[in-house]
């Protein structure tokens, strides 16, 4: 018997046979193999586009020829950047995939989030001018008023209305604050801010117990990038002004302002402030 199994084996007949059954096989894998190159498009790819600054109302006209899917899944929160953009993707912009890949995006908030506002009422200025910034707010105006408690905050203001702890509020709001100076007549010396951003000197003005005057940019386009490159009254161990005075800075993107900054002012300007 195994001698006539190995004969048939070695048969015209069988071989015939066998080498049609190869070829119908590699055949059809070759036109299966076409198959899922065409309707895969096995080994073409096309470079992620740049989806950066790309306003939302615009994304569906940005993608129209770019033969790619989109989706956004979260949103951040950036003052810096405008809102309702583009700010971050996946996969980054060059990166090689197929044609219609869904590319995630991250856009910045239209609304700014919203929080409790902190009592900074009876905590000190330094302190309170800590929590401001922990809490995602800016520092406005600092009117020093008499009263027995000195630096201590009397009243927190939003737009020139007083507002309580615990109010919602956005991340970002302005908070104006009323401090005690004291009952006394005493003096401060003058801090020094030349190269100093606004924020920056704002923040150095309220911490000495002093307050905000006028705000004057070379160019307000560049605000910035300007720094102060002068102040009235000048700074200087020896000029002294009274708790609660106000600076007026003056601020400009100019490098070589700011390294030769002309901090000349009158006696009739310091005076004042006296």
């Amino acid at each position: 018997m195994f001698k006539g199994v190995l004969h048939f084996f070695k048969s015209r007949t069988f071989l015939i046979n066998f080498a049609v059954y190869l070829i119908a096989v590699f055949i059809l894998f070759s036109v299966l193999m076409s198959w899922l190159r065409s309707s895969t498009k096995h080994g073409e790819s096309i470079p992620v586009p740049d989806f950066k600054n790309v306003k939302l109302a615009d994304l569906d006209k940005f993608v129209s020829d770019k033969n790619v899917r989109y989706l956004v899944i979260d949103s951040i929160y950036d003052v810096k950047a405008d809102k309702g953009t583009v700010v971050k993707q996946e996969p980054e912009p060059g990166a090689s995939v197929k044609e219609n890949r869904i590319i995630f995006l991250y856009v910045t908030s239209i609304l700014p989030p919203r929080i409790q506002m902190p009592k900074l009422v009876d905590r000190s200025l330094r302190q309170a001018i800590s929590m401001i910034t922990a809490y995602g707010l800016k520092l406005g105006k600092t009117k020093f008023v008499a009263d027995q408690c000195a630096n201590c905050i009397l009243e927190q203001l939003v737009k020139g209305k007083r507002i309580s702890a615990g109010e919602p509020i956005e991340k970002g709001t302005v908070v104006d604050l009323v401090v005690g100076k004291g009952l006394s007549d005493e003096e401060v010396g003058v801090p020094c801010l030349q190269g100093l951003t606004r924020k920056e000197a704002v923040a150095r003005i309220a911490e000495n117990s002093l307050s905000l005057g006028s705000v004057t940019f070379d160019n307000p386009k560049d605000s910035l990038l300007s720094r102060v490159y002068r102040q009235s009254p000048s700074c200087g161990k020896e000029n002294n002004i009274n708790l609660g005075s106000a600076i007026d800075i003056f601020l400009s993107a100019d490098k070589n302002k700011i390294a030769d900054p002309d901090t000349t002012t009158t006696k009739n300007e310091d005076s004042e402030y006296d």
